[in-house]
């Protein structure tokens, strides 16, 4: 069947010598078997025809042994060309999809979904990777040995020598008949291993939540429909496959039946020695098995050339950025702060997030973002942080548009502590470094110490080297929140962003993040973004937003005697907390 896929080969770079040299090496190992088959039959026919003689033995057991050697070796250095090219191609195809993921916007992220990248990224590149160490290397084999083939037996039976030739390289386009069927199988069983990876991914991310509420039962339930599904189309595909390998195995030992019987009646009519039909008969099959094995490769490949489709939409998003292209033209003279001026954004598929929004993060002083949840505070820390660009007004940090800085150069000026910090497997050191690979010993103590760490590193045996655990299950919340504040400060980012950093920890642990954020403001610019309205009563000017827009503007004095929407949040937040003193604690997410 042929598998002839732009994507794949767009994506075979740095590949094509490892496949040459399996294909050479394939070579030499018919060539080894093609002598053996020659030897032996020069024996027979020799034997046939005189007394078997002392030199012609070891000759023949000579040249056996040389032949043995030469397929011994083609076989064993083929074996390590394709694992070269395995190598390689994996490398390859997961560092270009690594960077790409890097690369794309929160929209592209979303658009695509965890599960898809991690299928993709993972079982989609295994699948991709047997198409250039099997597939494409077997499909040049697949026309090089019957041409080989034919010229060893043209002088032994050309009749044969031609008509294996002819229906051998005719067998590949027969077999494409085939191939709509097969292409749609491995898609269908591509899609639905996709679709089960990823529900089982979520159904492990999600488990605490379905025995929560009963529907760990009902959970399994439709987890094994999917496995079922995923099942039927493999069954499917191999159906498919067996009538395939049915077509073939009649066709091809046809063939073979027909080419010795045509060279046993040159035979028996004396147009033909006893060592040539001998010949004919051993390397017959031998036009037809580099196409068997490729149709082996190519069953395993289907699902690569399925997977190529996802891996391409992956690598052919566009995440081109305007950045750097001010580069040349004059820039504004340096002020401080970041402005944001008329700035509107909306994510694919839903209502406008963020209408005509114009603010500033101020230079050496708390800036405070409040407002209802759903108000796009979270949207604007993702904007200043280029995690997406707007398409309407600009953004300019200390008078530079956002457009003329690199991203580099953007985010070792601002950072951020979100809501949830990203904490990774590994030692503490490993996990603050990600910030700065470069920091000492001495530096990850001093930032643990200022994020008010430093007891708790004393009392572990390890220290800096301790184990944080999968994804910092070792660590508390607020030991989570507190190292991403460590982290931050060791960036030595003049501009740091807190996004709800204290949203998911205990009382004791939210007293002391916000008494380092107190310590932070007299060192750094902040952009604090809170539900707890008593926690940003000191910012230097705090913003309310609501639907996207500034509602009100000013200190929290200026704010409450407005008496407007920040007035009636406080009021109402107020009203709460005082409830809580005497019931059950509750807090309103604004």
């Amino acid at each position: 069947m042929l598998l002839i896929n732009k994507v794949l080969l767009r994506m075979a770079k740095g590949l094509w010598f490892w496949i040459a040299a399996i294909l050479c090496l394939k070579i030499l190992t018919l060539a080894g078997l093609a002598l053996f088959s020659q030897v032996l039959a020069d024996f027979l026919g020799a034997m046939a025809e005189a007394p078997l003689l002392a030199p012609l033995i070891r000759g023949a057991l000579g040249w056996a042994f040389l032949a043995a050697l030469m397929v011994l070796a083609g076989e064993m250095l083929a074996g390590e060309a394709e694992y070269h090219c395995t190598a390689r191609a994996r490398i390859a195809l997961r560092t270009r999809l690594f960077s790409k993921l890097l690369l794309l916007d929160v929209g592209n992220i979303e658009k695509i979904g965890m599960s898809q990248a991690v299928s993709t990224v993972v079982d989609g590149v295994e699948s991709m990777q047997i198409y250039y160490s099997k597939y494409l290397p077997g499909l040049l084999y697949c026309f090089a040995a019957p041409v080989y083939l034919f010229f060893r037996l043209k002088d032994v039976s050309l009749g044969a020598a031609s008509f294996l030739l002819i229906v051998s390289l005719a067998l590949l386009p027969a077999n494409n008949l085939f191939r709509a069927a097969l292409s749609k199988a491995g898609a269908n069983v591509w899609d639905s291993f996709r679709e089960l990876t990823g529900y089982y991914l979520e159904s492990l991310q999600g488990l605490s939540a379905f025995k929560l509420f009963n529907q760990d039962a009902e959970r399994e339930r439709q987890l094994r429909g999917r496995a079922d599904q995923f099942n039927r189309r493999t069954m499917e595909m191999m159906k498919s496959n067996f009538a395939s390998f049915l077509f073939s195995d009649i066709y091809i030992y046809t063939a073979v039946f027909l080419s010795v019987v045509f060279v046993c009646w040159q035979l028996v009519r004396g147009r033909a020695a006893l060592g040539d039909a001998v010949m004919v008969l051993m390397l017959g099959y031998g036009f037809f098995a580099s196409i068997r094995q490729l149709m082996n490769s190519a069953h395993q490949a289907l699902q690569g050339v399925a997977a190529a489709e996802a891996v391409a939409g992956i690598l052919d998003t566009d995440t081109t950025r305007p950045g750097m292209a001010f580069d040349g033209v004059p820039r504004e003279q340096p002020r401080n702060g970041i402005f944001i001026q008329g700035v509107s954004y909306t994510y694919p598929g839903r209502n406008r997030v963020i209408r005509n929004l114009t603010m500033t993060v101020q230079k050496g002083g708390v800036t405070a973002l409040v407002g209802p949840s759903g108000s796009g505070k979270s949207t604007i820390a993702a904007l200043l942080l280029r995690f997406f660009d707007p398409p309407e007004g600009s953004i300019a940090l200390e008078g530079v548009p956002y457009f003329a800085r690199s991203l580099e150069e953007l985010r070792r000026q601002i950072v951020m502590v979100p809501q949830q910090v990203g904490v990774f497997s590994g030692s503490l050191a490993e996990n603050l470094r990600i910030a700065a690979p470069g920091a000492g010993d001495e530096e990850l103590r001093e930032v643990l110490r200022m994020a008010l760490l430093e007891d708790w590193l004393n009392t572990l045996s390890e220290g800096l080297c301790a184990d944080v655990g999968d994804a910092g299950a070792k660590l508390s919340g607020g030991q989570k929140q507190k190292l991403g504040i460590a982290r931050a400060l060791l960036s030595k980012a003049p501009y740091i962003i807190f996004d709800e950093a204290t949203s998911s920890v205990d009382p004791d642990s939210e007293r002391d993040i916000w008494a380092c954020i107190a310590e932070l403001a007299q060192t750094r610019s902040l952009l604090v973004i809170s539900h707890r309205l008593s926690t940003i009563k000191d910012a230097d000017i705090i913003y309310v937003l609501a639907e996207g827009e500034i509602a009100e503007a000013g200190t929290h004095g200026e704010l409450l005697e407005k008496q407007g929407l920040y007035y009636n949040l406080v009021r109402e937040q107020a009203a709460l907390e005082e409830r809580g003193n005497t019931g059950p604690q509750k807090e309103m997410r604004i």
